[in-house]
């Protein structure tokens, strides 16, 4: 037995030994994979510099198409974001709480948005419109091809199952305990949904909001499709780029590139934040 512990103890030495050569080169991997990624990213962020500069950059952004592109992006994505909301948070709350046959069927569904290619979402919505029901809305509802409408309704078709699944992990984190002992208090379904779950699914809830937010600017297959991209009419700042580049405006491209950027990682930012405050686990 004394031999047995003695081996034990020398063997564990030597796996936890911080000096071993095998934990260096470890270290070294991992950290050196992680540094060479953000090299990359960073490269590529500082690229976009060697076409623009402060004063270029300035230019393009007061431009009139420009701020147009950053009005219509701001606020579709904000529209878009409440309705995917809307959507997800009783979604996710029953993909979450409720057990019954085909669950794994329907979570499953819900999914496809986010495996299928952007640009086949935006050719199935207008096959849609292509159909009965979808020309009955075209005429008598609103009209989303080649409309504003339809930036909105292709950004919350991409965005929705993004915030379902986000919002899902939210609600699996919380115990369904706290709902358990409100209902033995008297609360009703809803009751214990509205002044128990949602205060304590906030941060998740504000974070997944705001993920959801930079996924819907920064759309672009399905919104191409379905809305078009027409210049000071459905041109967000996506479409902007592209159009940038079709007209090989690479400077004016490069300006718009560089104010996404900016955006997404201020909403990226308040992500981070939020999750921090909510603990690990946020998706």
């Amino acid at each position: 037995m004394r031999i047995d512990s003695e081996s034990t103890t020398r063997t564990n030495k030597a796996i936890s030994s911080p000096g071993s050569s095998g934990e260096v080169a470890f270290h070294f991997w991992v950290l050196g994979v992680l540094v060479a990624y953000l090299v990359f990213l960073a490269g590529l962020t500082l690229s976009a510099l060697k076409f623009t500069d402060k004063n270029t950059l300035c230019k393009y952004l007061h431009c009139k198409e420009v701020i147009f592109a950053t009005k219509l992006s701001l606020a579709t994505a904000t529209v878009s974001t409440l309705l995917a909301m809307a959507v997800a948070i009783p979604a996710a709350y029953a993909l979450s709480r409720y057990q019954y046959r085909g669950r794994s069927v329907v979570d499953t569904v819900l999914d496809l948005p986010l495996v299928l290619p952007p640009i086949a979402l935006g050719f199935l919505l207008l096959a849609f419109f292509q159909t009965s029901p979808g020309e009955f809305v075209q005429r008598h509802g609103i009209r989303f091809v080649f409309e504003v409408p339809g930036i909105i309704l292709a950004q919350f078709t991409v965005v929705s199952g993004f915030a379902v699944r986000v919002l899902k992990s939210t609600f699996d984190d919380l115990s369904p305990r706290y709902e358990q002992v409100a209902r033995t208090l008297g609360f009703s379904r809803w009751q214990a949904f509205r002044q128990i779950e949602l205060p304590l699914a906030r941060n998740g809830l504000i974070a997944g909001a705001v993920l959801t937010w930079a996924r819907a600017m920064g759309e672009f297959g399905a919104t191409v499709i379905v809305a078009g991209a027409t210049s000071m009419k459905t041109e967000v700042l996506p479409i902007a780029i592209f159009l940038k580049w079709q007209s090989i405006e690479i400077e004016k491209g490069m300006a718009v590139t560089l104010l996404l950027i900016a955006l997404s990682l201020a909403a990226l930012l308040t992500f981070k934040r939020l999750a921090l405050r909510r603990g690990p686990g946020v998706i």
